[in-house]
């Protein structure tokens, strides 16, 4: 199966920037019970310039997905859990009120030995295993410094299909 690496477009030129949120609880290296302490659901803010891109997913202060991405990913992986963040413009004109989801995915330990590895532990060329997959839609990278959200074929169709705004997939190669 192909698998896709999920990660915000490099076309996004200025994503919307949330303020309010205590950077320590959001965070991308968030424990189970990390994220269990988070509320439920929070307010942010965002300037509301025009400029300001709204994009389906966000990556600061931590990852983020739109509540359509959110519906989706969870049509995939009903186990997926999420906390909400309700976004509010700062000024009073914007009448965008966009809401995200920060989801806590299940973590994969997937790497293949011939996955060249930084002694930093950055990842220079990552090769999944198939082996250690198994028929997991959407999950998160384990066993690496980066954070990274890895989707299967049938997800990233259903992504491309839905024309998600700011939304990129690399495509990953698997071994094994």
């Amino acid at each position: 199966m192909n698998y896709f690496e999920l990660l915000q477009s490099p076309r996004v030129e200025n994503p919307i920037v949330l303020t309010g949120l205590d950077k320590e609880m959001y965070c991308h290296d968030m424990s189970s019970k990390q994220f269990t302490a988070l509320e439920r659901l929070t307010v942010a803010y965002f300037s509301g310039s025009e400029r300001e891109e709204p994009c389906d997913i966000l990556l600061e202060p931590t990852f983020m997905v739109s509540d359509e991405l959110k519906r989706l990913l969870s049509m995939y992986d009903k186990e997926i859990a999420f906390k909400g963040i309700q976004a509010l413009p700062t000024v009073e004109e914007c009448g965008l009120y966009p809401l995200y989801w920060v989801p806590y995915f299940s973590e994969i330990a997937c790497i293949h030995k011939d996955s060249i590895v930084y002694d930093n532990g950055m990842l220079s060329s990552l090769i999944l295993d198939g082996s250690k997959i198994g028929k997991q839609d959407v999950f998160r990278l384990s066993g690496s410094l980066e954070y990274k959200i890895i989707v299967s074929m049938p997800v990233a169709e259903s992504i491309l299909r839905r024309r998600f705004y700011g939304v990129g997939l690399k495509k990953l190669e698997v071994a094994g």
